[in-house]
């Protein structure tokens, strides 16, 4: 094993970490909310949380991925990228707060603009971040990264909890997400041990923007990809069915966070030293896709089975609705664990173009669909979100094909295992359904009878996969447990 395929090994487990301890900290600590507060509070932070999101994208500028990709990097480059974010982001957060009152008017909502000025304070916090972050990337410093993520969690956890208990309402989230965001600031720093230069380049300005120019285009479809949904449904729906939708997707994302993204951080950073060696990138694309697939395909699989009967259960009755939407939703994760290798490809060779040329596809269509089912409801623009994501895997496949010289045959063929153990167990878990046990002993039941079946089927259909997977992953617990 080289050392950059041990350092990879390293990274996978402590992103492993990262995401289990942190996002999963997050999500148990949004259960809780979820009991506290009501639908109306959740679809006020997502109203406010869509224009955060556009405004973040235009601070960052991609360069915290510009820094982790670039060959050769100087302090310049470092120094000269985060005052840029700095000065960005302070007029960026200043401009949000005065538009405040607009955005209320938006969505018909008075009660948001509050809201939105507090929460414009997150723009400069992501902006401080941005440049350690790359460099903590770039060094494969994923232990490092998995202690802030963790850390934040926990801290914005406790203080939103501490809101809620004290009928803070709205706000508890508000200061979730401040107070995290705190956290995290001061969990990177310390932990990147740099500070920038009192220096400002225009040359290496330059430098960064030939990357990030494609990063940040790439950044702002990929947010009206994902995020035109929230603004429609708030604008047309209203903040009840928002919320509704937003606890559902919030439920997805931590999923998608936990399953997709923990191997392609490690890869994006491994994939940028393979650049010039196409048949050791191709190989590595081939595992990736399919270590990913045997992961995911089953979690979502069975997300989309039992969670009309898993959300009001977990989240209360007052949710119900947003059981019938993750139930669509889950669907696409499956899509996302695997394509979101497709993007540290991409990038990872120096052609984040590519991606932009294919999200604008992507965008357009979903942003189409969603205007057109939001007339018939939340579950009808999740299904569109869905069906869009399948029906354009051929052109993401075309892309990479073309770029690596994948094997569409050899690529498919990685994925029937998992596919065929998921079918099995979703026979399974109907089964189960049919028992009629109640909410509790059916959600624990379908669990264990899940990953029973599908672990069957796997051990079936393809040993030496399994058996391969399972040799990375104690090799990667023996290692980190003689480090």
């Amino acid at each position: 094993m080289s050392d950059l395929e041990r350092r990879a090994v390293k990274g996978v487990f402590w992103t492993v970490i990262q995401s289990l301890g942190g996002r999963g900290l997050s999500l148990a600590v949004f259960v809780i909310l979820a009991r506290l507060l009501t639908p109306a509070d959740f679809g006020l932070v997502a109203m406010a949380g869509v224009f955060i999101a556009l405004l973040e994208v235009l601070v960052q500028q991609g360069f915290s991925t510009a820094i982790t990709q670039r060959e050769h990097l100087e302090p310049a480059h470092e120094s000269t990228a985060f005052w840029t974010n700095v000065i960005l982001s302070a007029f960026m957060g200043a401009a949000l707060w005065a538009s405040a009152d607009w955005v209320a008017k938006l969505y018909d909502a008075p009660d948001l603009a509050p809201v939105v000025r507090w929460l414009s304070a997150i723009l400069p916090l992501r902006a401080l971040v941005a440049v350690p972050v790359g460099l903590l990337q770039r060094r494969l410093e994923f232990r490092l990264l998995a202690v802030r993520s963790i850390f934040g969690a926990f801290v914005g956890g406790a203080a939103g909890l501490v809101a809620a208990f004290a009928g803070w309402g709205v706000y508890a989230l508000v200061v979730q997400q401040l107070l995290g965001g705190v956290a995290e600031v001061l969990a990177v720093w310390g932990a990147a041990a740099w500070w920038p230069r009192l220096t400002f380049s225009a040359r290496h300005l330059r430098d960064l923007l030939g990357f990030s120019f494609h990063v940040v285009g790439a950044s702002l479809l990929d947010f009206l990809n994902r995020r035109s949904d929230d603004f429609l449904i708030g604008v047309f729906l209203g903040g009840v069915a928002l919320g509704y939708y937003a606890v559902a997707y919030r439920v997805l994302r931590v999923m998608t966070q936990v399953m997709a993204t923990t191997g392609t951080v490690v890869a994006f950073s491994a994939f940028s030293r393979l650049q010039g060696q196409p048949d050791r990138m191709r190989d590595a694309f081939y595992r990736s896709t399919q270590a990913a697939s045997v992961v995911a395909t089953p979690v979502f699989i069975g997300v989309s089975v039992v969670a009309p009967t898993a959300v009001p259960l977990i989240f209360g009755e007052q949710f119900a609705e947003s059981g019938i939407v993750l139930r669509i939703l889950a669907l696409i994760g499956v899509v996302h664990a695997i394509s979101y290798y497709n993007f540290a490809v991409y990038v990872g060779i120096g052609r984040p173009d590519i991606r932009l040329k294919l999200l604008t596809v992507h965008t357009t269509v979903n942003v189409v669909a969603f205007f057109i089912a939001v007339r018939w409801g939340i579950v009808a623009v999740a299904s569109a979100y869905v069906i869009r994501a399948y029906v354009l895997i051929p052109l993401d496949l075309f892309a990479i094909r073309r770029l690596i010289g994948v094997s569409p045959r050899r690529y498919f063929r990685n994925f029937a295992p998992a596919a065929l153990s998921s079918a099995l167990m979703v026979v399974a878990l109907v089964v189960v359904q049919r028992l009629s046990l109640g909410p509790a002993p059916e959600l624990f039941l379908s669990i264990a009878v899940g990953a029973a079946v599908y672990s069957a089927g796997m051990y079936l259909l393809a040993p030496a996969l399994v058996r391969e997977l399972w040799s990375k992953v104690t090799l990667m617990l023996s290692r980190q447990g003689t480090s």
